[in-house]
């Protein structure tokens, strides 16, 4: 017996029996064969055991449909899936495949041979989707690492070079007000325009120094931080921000920025398009992972549209910020419904980044 396994979704005796009977056949006779009737009852077994492949059937006793995919999906983590169905229908199918079903089976259209391809097909395009996805993840972290170091450069640069520099002239200004003031009132005038200027410009390039890179690192808790933010964002704007923040311990210095670069960014995206009325915000401490919840009430979008968008840099750059810290994303968003962002970090892993 192949230490291999299918795991086979079907709740028709004969179906599973003919299926058995196909899978007989071939390089995949040796593979050991696990089979439940319900979604329930092979969420069971994947807890239990990773199977190789998952054969599903769309219509099952406590399940119907695309639906039936998509609860497995869920729960599937890295595990190929081949949707085998009597439901002939190509707009579904397209659907399916482009949500992440390896292939899509009529029942009866298929035999001992094409099942065997189809199986061994999937699960080596499984593999080579991961390892693309891999270096696409390990691509963006590089470009987000590249990004925060440029930032806090700059932001470097700025509070200590031009700040200092500027700082200085405006010190060398103020000496030179008592023989200023023995000049005409136009001359006055001009020195108090440029001595206010030159202040303002000092205030807005600290500005964009702490914005680069905010004092989130050194300076403030990260519960302060964001209300900082929160108070920003509610000043600069119509939307109402609700927020809630329980932490017992204050996160590494990495993982600290990750979370208020995460927030920044989710919040951010929903000033820009969902037009949303609230946002609540929460971040909360459990005893085996941090939790933050990101929600709004605005006008929600299609997850798949966005996913074809080879423009979507943002939500790329979220997921491998989230993965680059051991965490783990949920999107939950539908037109017209809103946007729930669900994320966690495992507390018992590290939270330095991968490299």
């Amino acid at each position: 017996m192949s230490d291999k396994s299918i795991l086979l979704i079907e709740d028709n005796s004969d179906d599973r029996f003919l299926l058995k009977k196909l899978l007989s056949f071939g390089s995949l006779r040796d593979w050991k064969i696990l089979e439940a009737v319900r979604i329930a009852e092979a969420l069971d077994l994947i807890q239990q055991q990773t199977p190789d492949i998952i054969l599903l059937d769309l219509s099952l006793p406590d399940s119907y449909g695309e639906e039936s995919f998509f609860k497995v999906k869920r729960n599937a983590g890295n595990i190929p899936i081949i949707i085998l169905t009597g439901l002939s229908d190509v707009k579904l199918s397209r659907k399916l495949i482009q949500e992440g079903a390896q292939d899509y089976l009529v029942k009866g259209e298929y035999n001992p041979r094409l099942l065997e391809k189809s199986i061994q097909y999937s699960i080596e395009r499984h593999k080579l989707m991961l390892e693309n996805n891999r270096s696409k993840e390990r691509l963006i972290d590089s470009v987000l690492e590249a990004q925060d170091s440029e930032r806090a450069r700059i932001a470097k640069e700025l509070h200590d070079g031009v700040v200092q520099s500027l700082t200085v002239v405006s010190m060398s200004l103020g000496m030179l007000q008592k023989t200023i003031s023995e000049f005409d009132e136009k001359s006055l005038l001009h020195y108090n325009r440029c001595s206010e200027n030159l202040s303002l410009t000092i205030d807005e390039i600290r500005n964009i120094s702490h914005s680069l890179m905010p004092r989130v690192i050194t300076e403030m808790r990260l519960q302060e931080s964001l209300e900082s933010l929160v108070e920003d964002m509610e000043q600069a704007s119509n939307i109402h921000f609700h927020y809630l923040v329980n932490l017992e311990n204050e996160p590494e210095v990495n993982l600290k920025l990750a979370i208020f670069r995460i927030v920044q960014e989710l919040v951010n995206n929903a000033l820009k398009h969902s037009q949303a009325n609230s946002i609540f915000i929460q971040l909360i401490e459990y005893p085996d992972y941090i939790s933050l919840m990101v929600e709004d009430d605005g006008q929600g979008f299609d997850k798949s549209l966005v996913q074809e968008n080879k423009n979507c840099f943002g939500l790329s750059s979220l997921e491998s910020r989230v993965s680059a810290h051991n965490g783990s994303i949920e999107v939950d968003s539908k037109p017209g419904k809103g946007t729930n962002v669900f994320i966690s970090f495992e507390k018992n892993l590290s939270n330095e980044p991968k490299d």
